[in-house]
């Protein structure tokens, strides 16, 4: 079986050296197979639900119902769908973020073995491209962490495909070309059945199996074990402040120096089920944040171990049984925390002194669990299991076209934002809003997502100074309409997913340098309409 659900009847807790491994007892790579052709690989990027994303209060089903604007204006860029093996459909698992590039592992879900790790290129925020993929006959990926050039790997391989490796359980050493995936995987064999979970320091790499597993230090050079602790049922290994922090389904968190491995801390949290996913993010130094599954998330004291702070799983979600609402996953990105709940869906949270506030959720997917998440620069990278994996962008501006709009107010008002005839009104920050009317004059500086209709109304003028998203593309009625004698200018990023009307008359001014529009829809225009300034139109749309 993949997973052994057994448990060590006990355990003692001695560190010991562990001589090197040889080369020539290592598996092969097992036959990876690399896959860049364009086509194939395009046809599993998906933008029919991509747009503006609308957040629920705790528990809801619909939009936000209390009519205030949201403050973090949110975009879901495109879906993946998962590779298949042998006809199966694979299971998103990981994402590793770096720079450009993105690294997604999965594994085949039951008894079978048969893995994949994609890498998609997010250097345009709009369309993502998946440019390689690899295939690994015969062997799950559970984690993947990115480090200088290299991606290291944990999961677990069928012993009868690899017959010299003696367990199942494996972590592994990809060296990387410019980025890019290659067929050369080192493994080394680990305790257990299951790799569960990978970190890097400095100088070396850490790795995690389940069941009757271990905490194992390698060396990032020669990938030989050189230090190994015996503790069961792990889950998670992370990297922070020079420790090495693991967390077990039985035995908690555990806290070591990242020189020597010598334990500084130990202290439980939740007993959870079998075999389950977590993981483990840090708020600075002194917080830890943890995933419990259906106890929810934990934020601990990393130097004390006492609990400061506990989320539980929401509860009456419409639509989704209490048994499919489960933490499964945390990270941290700044102050906004993202947390994966099983079928619920994406919650987040704002981080104010290590003290979280909920900001909002977000369903997804009706039908898939989100199993998995983690969060870099803009992106947030949401593991759908089966599902495939949703690609969400936080809407952010550059610094350089806010700079002047320091005296403006913040905007919190209603989720609809009227401009009424004869109305200035001028606000910086970020919001997501419903829909927009603008009957007089509105300047906006910072991010703004507009999930509904936009109108800029007969002599209105909108000026957009930094970056705007609206609509959708399942939607594209719900449009950003130009009417006749208004004016839209633009400082910045305007992402329309629906349609585009500019109707006789309209003005569409780019202000300065640099600016861009993508439109996702169509684009009607009437008479005497006028477009001017300097712009990048991504798909030539206008």
């Amino acid at each position: 079986m993949k997973i052994n659900l057994l448990r060590f009847s006990a355990l003692v807790a001695i560190l010991f050296i562990v001589s090197c491994t040889h080369d020539d007892d290592r598996p092969s790579n097992g036959g990876i197979v690399l896959n860049s052709d364009s086509q194939n690989l395009t046809a599993r990027v998906k933008y029919d639900n991509a747009g503006v994303l609308s957040m629920r209060e705790e528990g809801g089903s619909s939009d936000r119902t209390d009519q205030t604007a949201g403050s973090l204006p949110l975009v879901l860029v495109a879906e993946v769908a998962p590779p298949s093996y042998n006809g199966t459909t694979l299971k998103a698992t990981h994402v590793a973020i770096n720079g450009n590039y993105a690294y997604v592992s999965y594994n085949i879900e039951g008894e079978a073995y048969g893995g994949a790790i994609d890498v998609i290129n997010i250097s345009n925020p709009n369309t993502p491209q998946l440019v390689v993929q690899a295939i690994l006959p015969n062997t799950d990926v559970s984690s993947v962490k990115y480090d200088n050039g290299v991606l290291y790997v944990a999961g677990a391989r069928s012993t009868a495909a690899f017959p010299t490796a003696g367990t199942a359980a494996f972590s592994g050493i990809m060296p990387l070309n410019n980025g890019l995936l290659t067929t050369t995987l080192n493994q080394v064999s680990l305790a257990g059945n299951t790799g569960t979970s990978v970190t890097s320091s400095t100088s070396k790499y850490y790795a995690v199996s389940g069941d009757n597993g271990s905490l194992y230090q390698l060396n990032k050079t020669s990938n030989a074990v050189e230090m190994t602790i015996p503790l069961a049922d792990l889950r998670a290994v992370g990297y922070n402040d020079n420790k090495i922090v693991v967390l077990s389904g039985t035995q908690g968190v555990k806290v070591y120096n990242a020189n020597g491995l010598t334990q500084l801390l130990s202290f439980s949290t939740s007993q959870d089920v079998a075999a389950a996913k977590r993981t483990v993010d840090f708020i600075g130094t002194t917080s830890l944040l943890v995933s419990e599954g259906y106890n929810g998330l934990g934020v601990y004291n990393i130097t004390t171990g006492l609990k400061t702070q506990t989320i539980p799983v929401p509860t009456n979600v419409s639509g989704v049984t209490a048994n499919d609402i489960t933490t499964n996953a945390v990270s941290v990105n700044n102050d906004n925390v993202f947390v994966a709940n099983g079928g619920a869906g994406m919650y987040i949270y704002k981080n104010t002194n290590s003290v979280l506030s909920f900001l909002g959720s977000i369903s997804l997917s009706g039908n898939s669990s989100c199993n998995y998440l983690t969060s870099s620069g803009d992106y947030i990278f949401a593991a759908m299991g089966n599902g495939g994996l949703k690609i969400v962008k936080m809407v952010s501006a550059s610094s350089g076209t806010v700079t002047n709009c320091t005296s403006f107010p913040l905007y919190t008002g209603s989720n609809w934002l009227n401009v009424n005839s004869g109305e200035t009104k001028q606000y910086q920050g970020a919001a997501a809003l419903t829909g927009v009317n603008v009957n007089a004059n509105l300047t906006w500086c910072g991010s703004l997502s507009v999930s509904q209709g936009l109108n800029v109304n007969s002599g209105g003028v909108f000026y957009m100074r930094g970056a705007l998203a609206q609509g959708s593309v399942f939607n594209p009625y719900n449009s950003l309409n130009v009417n006749s004698n208004a004016t839209l200018k633009i400082e910045g990023s305007v992402v329309v997913y629906g349609n585009m009307v500019l109707n006789s008359g309209a003005k569409l001014e780019f202000v300065g340098s640099g600016s861009s529009i993508t439109i996702f829809g169509t684009v009607t225009k009437g008479n005497n309409v006028t477009i001017t300034g300097t712009y990048v139109d991504t798909f030539n749309k206008l």
